[in-house]
């Protein structure tokens, strides 16, 4: 969902994209064909539905709350299983729309949003990209190598990291004003189709032959494809996504309680250049506070932050052999919690 076209207030079809650019330039990144050569072909190949939120005025009105959420809800009955929110709503992640991102995530959907732009001072962050089950997207600029200094940051109202991740922005990529334009497009709009590729990318190749697969267990390894390790801000989250390659990966899901220690055997084959892993939960009320760490005999490397629902660490030089995936349930005072993990080692 986006400010371009197909559908503006659930009913009426608009194929005009009439709101910033955003529709098509976001379609483009995500799946454009390269009838421009393969520098302007997007990150994936999947078929795409647009809903509008925003209301139509010269040249775009404001968010439309009962749009977006109907755009949530038209989504997950179309069974789109990627989600892409490009939208700066001013609710808390209590709020209608942060409420319909994570039902949408309930029934089987991931949601990637943007984190805003409306920062840089704490506390900015927009909705969805602030809701629980809703993974948050900031931006780096491509050209400065620089972070996008106006994205929205968290904490949430809650006192979780917002982004979760940050993308690349300010990339050149198709415009709606003729079949060959192309345009700059930036912001935190411009990074989060970049994340929604890495989303749908890692899917598909999760899911394997099965139809399905959790959306918890792909934002795992969203997280896994963050570059950057404990400690964690509300400026970059877990870092800029690059996807893991050239090694072995692991995934799974377990249940943690208070003060219980999961230990997930992992058998590295060979010298690995480094072995990451990452974890992922959702949260309905109580924070959790989840730790992860990796250890071989007297190497280690852990992860431990209190304001998130993820947690990443990486051994430099991992040493082939038998590893151990900790997880540990710091404090999760309300029950057991659904906690997902992926590991990844780069062989050298």
């Amino acid at each position: 969902m986006n400010g371009g076209a197909d559908c503006n207030t659930g009913t009426n079809l608009n194929p005009n994209d009439d709101c910033w650019n955003h529709g098509t330039s976001s379609a483009a990144i995500i799946t454009a064909n390269a009838n421009q050569g393969n520098d302007f072909r997007g990150v994936t190949g999947i078929t795409l539905d647009s809903f509008k939120v925003y209301a139509t005025a010269t040249p775009c009105g404001g968010l439309d709350q009962a749009a977006a959420v109907r755009g949530f809800q038209a989504s997950v009955a179309a069974l789109d299983r990627v989600i892409v929110a490009e939208m700066q709503g001013s609710g808390d992640h209590q709020s209608a729309i942060a409420q319909a991102a994570d039902a949408a995530f309930d029934a089987g959907a991931v949601v990637i949003a943007a984190n805003g732009n409306n920062g840089p001072a704490a506390s900015t962050v927009n909705c969805p990209a602030n809701a629980r089950r809703v993974i948050g997207v900031g931006a780096f600029d491509v050209v400065s190598a620089t972070r996008y200094p106006n994205q929205s940051r968290g904490p949430t109202a809650d006192g979780r990291y917002k982004p979760d991740v940050i993308a690349p922005t300010n990339t050149e990529t198709a415009s709606n004003t003729s079949d060959t334009a192309t345009r700059v497009f930036g912001g935190t709009s411009g990074a989060t189709p970049y994340a929604a590729g890495v989303a749908g990318l890692a899917r598909n190749w999760l899911r394997g032959t099965s139809a399905t697969i959790d959306p918890g267990q792909v934002y795992a390894h969203v997280m896994l494809c963050g570059r950057r390790v404990y400690p964690f801000d509300n400026i970059e989250g877990a870092g800029p996504l690059r996807m893991p390659l050239q090694g072995h990966t692991w995934w799974g899901k377990v249940s943690v309680t208070n003060q219980a220690t999961i230990e997930i055997p992992i058998n590295v084959a060979d010298n690995g250049y480094f072995l990451d892993a990452a974890l992922w939960w959702p949260e309905s009320g109580t924070h959790n506070d989840i730790d992860l760490s990796l250890s071989s005999g007297t190497r280690f490397e852990s992860s431990a932050s209190f304001n998130s629902v993820f947690e990443r660490c990486r051994k430099d030089g991992a040493a082939g052999g038998a590893w151990q995936l900790r997880i540990r349930g710091f404090n999760v005072p309300s029950g057991p919690q659904t906690v997902y993990w992926a590991a990844h080692v780069m062989f050298l």
